[in-house]
């Protein structure tokens, strides 16, 4: 497991890398083959971009690019939801230079229920046609299937009434954000519950399968088994020594804008959440250096009191509205979700 830091030294590192990469974009930007175009446009200027399906190594441009509007996402949580459904993915290319413009996804891990987010253009090229082309290529993957997204505020009628986005569940997301955390008043300890990392324990892992089958309803083992072995991620799991079961588990990782972000977070009661909290975040340590992005439901009063116990500053608050209808979620269990772009659970 990669322990994270926040030195100078390794934040311009990453970004060195970006800009390398984009360097080496643009000598092969003509390179492209043209049966991975799916669609084209131009810009006011003249300058041509094309749309094409997400590569491996357009993530951490993707990222800045997510970055520019301001929004977060994992360091590498993409590649996790990429590889159950790289047809999800799009970016769109400047034929210009190479760089990439705008990104969307709409993915399926749920196969019953796509979910869109990364849906973002750089502030230079936006209301110029990029995001429309790549909204619609995401739709087009889609289909006529159920499909689900965190409406934030300022586009929220955009989704419901213009993009047929108008099953609006009752329950919204709270967005935090906060430095300097607040840990002294957390549960951080229990008597009969175990805290273990969850490792290549194969047994180990089916239970924490199975738990989270009980609490979103369907299978996503081959999500979470990618998600646990994430770079820069520590997920932890709390076991009754009573009866070895499993009660909760919870997951940390590092972010495009260099902060720690928990998800998911889930727990059968607020004491092993706040466990589970004050376990994730003494343990990573860029959570207490850096600050941390948490994500509740406001139907869980328990994750609301980890928040205010933590010292957050709420941001916004995220309808989550639906094509169809609203898939079912044990929410008393959820205490903060997996991320903002990929999964309503």
């Amino acid at each position: 497991m990669t322990t994270p830091n926040n030195e100078n030294d390794t934040n311009n590192s990453n970004i060195d890398k970006v800009v390398v990469k984009i360097e080496q974009k643009t000598e092969s930007v003509k390179k492209v083959d043209a049966n991975a175009i799916l669609s084209t446009g131009t810009l006011p200027d003249g300058t041509k971009y094309h749309v094409r399906l997400m590569r491996l190594d357009d993530v951490d441009e993707v990222l800045q690019v997510w970055k520019s509007i301001g929004l977060y996402e994992g360091t590498n949580t993409i590649q996790s939801f990429h590889a159950i459904d790289p047809e999800g993915f799009y970016v769109a290319v400047s034929e210009k230079d190479g760089s990439i413009l705008g990104c969307c996804a709409g993915v399926f891990v749920d196969p019953s229920v796509a979910f869109m987010g990364l849906y973002a253009v750089r502030p230079a090229f936006q209301h110029k046609g990029i995001g429309t082309n790549l909204w619609k290529q995401t739709v087009i993957h889609i289909g006529d299937r159920n499909c689900g997204l965190y409406a934030v505020p300022i586009h929220y009628l955009t989704y419901r009434d213009r993009a047929g986005f108008r099953v609006e569940d009752k329950i919204k997301i709270l967005e935090y954000e906060g430095s300097q955390l607040k840990t002294e008043d957390l549960v951080s300890k229990i008597s009969n519950i175990e805290i273990k990392k969850i490792v290549d324990d194969d047994i180990l892992q089916q239970k924490v399968f199975n738990y989270d089958s009980s609490v979103v309803y369907f299978d996503r083992s081959s999500l979470l088994k990618l998600t646990f072995a994430e770079l820069d991620t520590l997920a932890l799991v709390a076991i009754d020594k009573d009866n070895n079961s499993i009660v909760g588990y919870g997951c940390i990782r590092t972010n495009n804008i260099n902060r720690a972000m928990a998800g998911p977070i889930y727990a059968n009661n607020d004491g092993v959440a706040e466990l589970l909290v004050y376990n994730l975040l003494v343990n990573f340590p860029i959570s207490l250096t850096a600050g941390l992005d948490f994500m509740t439901p406001d139907c869980n009063p328990g994750g609301l009191r980890i928040a205010a116990k933590l010292g957050l500053k709420k941001n916004e608050d995220l309808p989550r509205l639906f094509r169809k209808s609203v898939p079912k979620v044990d929410w008393n269990r959820v205490y903060n979700i997996h991320t903002p772009n990929f999964s309503p659970y």
